[in-house]
C-alpha cells in the first residue's frame, strides 16, 4: 500500500512516499567490506596511537561536518543501498572511487542540514517520533509492536531505525522553517493556476522529468567552475552515447535525489522550474537536454515521457496488486531479479496466482497478507519507478519485472478511475504545485549557502572548507 515513510520533503535524501516494505529499508544494513569502503579507509588521515601498533580499528572517519562525523561504515552502508541500481562488483577502481566520493558528498549535505537543525534548536521529541512510528505501522496494517518485529526480523536494529525516522523528521522541519515558509503563493497565483488547469479549453502537455546536477560551490573560483562544467559535459556525452540515466544519476549527480534516478516526476508547465521550462518545451520524449547553467551549478534534464491532459479537477487512481522481492545477504541483485522473473512467469502461465505468489514470496508485509493487493493508489504517492510502471501498465496485464532503488517488482493494474478533487483540495493542490516549483530552486540555493558556512573536512578528496577561518580543536 502507498504510505509515507516519514513526513519528509521529496528532496530529502530518502524519498517521501514509499511502499510498505520500503519503510523497513532506511537504516544501515549488515555488510561485507566493499571496494569503495576499502578506498575510503585508504584515504583516511586518522592517526593511530603508537601504543596500539598492530591493532586494526573497526571503523574510521571519512568526513567531518562541524561537530558531526561520517564514518567509513556509514558510507559503506549508503553505497550498498545502491546495489540494485549500480553494478558494484564490475566497476573499475576509478569508478568505485568516483561513486564513493559522490555518495559521501550527498551524505555531507545531509549532515550539514542536520547540524543546522541542531544549531537553531529543532528537536523531535519521543512523543512526536512515536506518533510518526504509529502512523507508519498503521499504514502497513500493523501495530507498533508488529512493526518493531518486522524491522528486527529483517536484520535491522530498532534503535537505528527510530533514529533514521527522527532524522528525516528533523530535515523536513528544517526545510519547512527556513525554506518553504519563505515561499509566498498568493490567491491570484492559485486562481491563475486553476483556470489554466481546469478551463473548458484547457489542454496542455505534461512532462515526466529527471535531472542530474553538477553543483558549483558558493564563491567558486573560475577553475572550479570550469572543472564542474567539464564534468557535466562528460556526463552528458555518456548519456548521449546511451548510458542509463538513473544509473549515471546514482553514480555522478550531486542532487539530493540522485539515488532515486534524479526523478522529478510528472510536471505540468506551471510546476517546472522556470530555468528548465523553455528547454523542456522544445524536447521530445527520451531526449536529453544540453547543459543548463544556473547559480547552483550545471543541470542536465531528461524528458522521459510526455502526455496531453485536458482541464479537469480530478486525479487518476489505479487499483493494483504487486509482488516485491528485495536483495539480501543470501540473494544478490542478479539472483533476486531472476527469481522475480521466474515467479512472474508462473503467474503469466496460469501455474500460480499473483495472490498466492505474493503471500508466499513478497517482501511487502503490508500487502503480502492481502495477496499483494494495494487497493486504490495515486502514482504521486509512490516511488518513481513504481509510479512509472503503474501509469504504463495495461489493465489486466502483468507488467514486466522492473527495478526500483529498493528491489524488484512486478504488478497488475486491475482498474483505474478519475477521482474528483473538491474545491478546497484543488486550491491546496494548486498551492503545493506552485510552491514545489519555487521550492526546487530555493532549496538548492539554501543548501549551497549552508555548505559554504560550514566546516567540512572530506577525507576522501583531502579537501577542507573552513568558513570561519579557524580549525576546531581536535581537527588538526
Amino acid at each position: 500500500m502507498p504510505v509515507s515513510h516519514a513526513p519528509t520533503h521529496r528532496h530529502a535524501r530518502r524519498p517521501l512516499a514509499v511502499l510498505a516494505t520500503l519503510l523497513l529499508t532506511a537504516t544501515s544494513m549488515t555488510l561485507t567490506t566493499s571496494p569503495v569502503a576499502a578506498q575510503a579507509t585508504g584515504g583516511s588521515s586518522v592517526q593511530q596511537n603508537p601504543g596500539m601498533s598492530g591493532f586494526q580499528p573497526l571503523d574510521r572517519i571519512v568526513a567531518v561536518v562541524d561537530d558531526r562525523v561520517i564514518t567509513q561504515r556509514e558510507l559503506q552502508a549508503e553505497v550498498a543501498q545502491l546495489g540494485s541500481q549500480v553494478d558494484l562488483a564490475n566497476m573499475s577502481p576509478a569508478d568505485q572511487q568516483r561513486l564513493g566520493e559522490r555518495v559521501l558528498d550527498r551524505m555531507i549535505t545531509e549532515a550539514t542540514m542536520l547540524e543546522r537543525a541542531d544549531k537553531i534548536g529543532i528537536q523531535i521529541d519521543d512523543t512526536r517520533l512515536n506518533q510518526a512510528l504509529n502512523g507508519i505501522a498503521q499504514r502497513n496494517g500493523m501495530n507498533l509492536s508488529q512493526l518493531r518485529d518486522a524491522v528486527v526480523g529483517q536484520g535491522q536494529d530498532w534503535a537505528e531505525f527510530r533514529d533514521g525516522i527522527r532524522e528525516q523528521m528533523l530535515l523536513e522541519e528544517l526545510q519547512k522553517r527556513e525554506v518553504y515558509s519563505q515561499i509566498n503563493v498568493s490567491d491570484r497565483d492559485i486562481d491563475t493556476y486553476i483556470e489554466q488547469r481546469t478551463g473548458n479549453s484547457a489542454e496542455q502537455t505534461e512532462y515526466r522529468l529527471a535531472q542530474i546536477l553538477v553543483s558549483v560551490p558558493e564563491n567558486a573560483s573560475p577553475e572550479a567552475i570550469e572543472a564542474a562544467e567539464a564534468r557535466a559535459r562528460d556526463i552528458r556525452n555518456e548519456l548521449v552515447d546511451g548510458a542509463d540515466f538513473a544509473r549515471v544519476s546514482a553514480e555522478r549527480s550531486d542532487a539530493l535525489n540522485a539515488d532515486e534516478g534524479g526523478s522529478l516526476g510528472w510536471r505540468d508547465p506551471a510546476r517546472i522550474p522556470s530555468l528548465f521550462l523553455p528547454v523542456v518545451q522544445g524536447m521530445e520524449a527520451g531526449e536529453v537536454s544540453d547543459i543548463i547553467r544556473s547559480p547552483n551549478g550545471f543541470h542536465i534534464v531528461k524528458v522521459s515521457d510526455t502526455r496531453t491532459t485536458t482541464g479537469s479537477a480530478a486525479v487518476t487512481q489505479y487499483r493494483a496488486e504487486h509482488v516485491l522481492l528485495r536483495p539480501r545477504e543470501d540473494r544478490d541483485p542478479a539472483a533476486t531479479r531472476e527469481l522475480a522473473e521466474q515467479l512472474r512467469a508462473q503467474v503469466a502461465s496460469g501455474d500460480a496466482t499473483l495472490a498466492s505468489i505474493a503471500r508466499e514470496f513478497s517482501d511487502d508485509p503490508g500487502s503480502a497478507q492481502r495477496g499483494g493487493d494495494l487497493g486504490w493508489v495515486n502514482p504521486e504517492d509512490m516511488v518513481p519507478a513504481f509510479a512509472n510502471a503503474l501509469e504504463s501498465a495495461r489493465i489486466g496485464q502483468l507488467s514486466p519485472v522492473f527495478e526500483s532503488q529498493f528491489g524488484f517488482h512486478f504488478l497488475r493494474v486491475n482498474d483505474q478511475r478519475r477521482q474528483e478533487v473538491s474545491g478546497e483540495n484543488l486550491r491546496e493542490q494548486a498551492r503545493n504545485a506552485i510552491g514545489e516549483r519555487r521550492a526546487d530552486e530555493e532549496l538548492t540555493k539554501y543548501i549551497r549557502r549552508l555548505r559554504s558556512e560550514a566546516y567540512i573536512e572530506n577525507r576522501l578528496t583531502g579537501t577542507v572548507n573552513d568558513a570561519s577561518g579557524q580549525r576546531a580543536l581536535g581537527r588538526q
